[in-house]
């Protein structure tokens, strides 16, 4: 690796720890964060946001405000953690332009969601972020002698 590169991994890091820590509501910072042509995809949905101003319409008119969060247990190592009243990012990994943020989260009926967005950048901001979002489930009973609760 060349010496820029561990300079650009080490300021891209700090700003995909700066955009997840804004997530999903602190439209400034993330207005900030993001490139010009940023685009958010949710493939689950089939829905593509073209700009941060669209984004933040999408937030301001959740129906019944934005999911709260209720932390159970965190558990890390070197990452660094950060908490949202709404998302919780569990782990941030990558290295030059692509990074991984998976987060836990709650919807307004109560409903836990855990997500993982791949953040790309550009220039130093986010230009793409495409989220997977997954709801959580009880585990069948049938696998509980070869699994160990979390």
């Amino acid at each position: 690796m060349r010496g820029g590169d561990d300079v650009s991994d080490q300021g891209n890091r700090a700003v995909v720890e700066r955009y997840a820590a804004a997530l999903p509501s602190d439209f400034a910072t993330l207005a900030s964060l993001r490139h010009p042509d940023f685009v958010e995809e949710w493939p689950q949905s089939g829905e593509r946001i073209r700009g941060h101003a669209n984004y933040q319409k999408i937030h301001e008119n959740y129906p019944g405000g934005l999911p709260k969060l209720k932390p159970r247990r965190i558990l890390g190592s070197e990452d660094r953690w950060v908490v949202t009243p709404s998302s919780t990012a569990l782990r941030i990994i990558g290295t030059g332009d692509i990074y991984m943020i998976h987060s836990a989260g709650t919807y307004g009926g109560g409903d836990r969601v855990q997500a993982v967005a791949i953040v790309e950048l550009r220039d130093g901001k986010v230009l793409k972020q495409t989220t997977f979002f997954a709801s959580e489930f009880e585990a069948p009973q049938w696998r509980s002698r070869w699994v160990e609760r979390m």
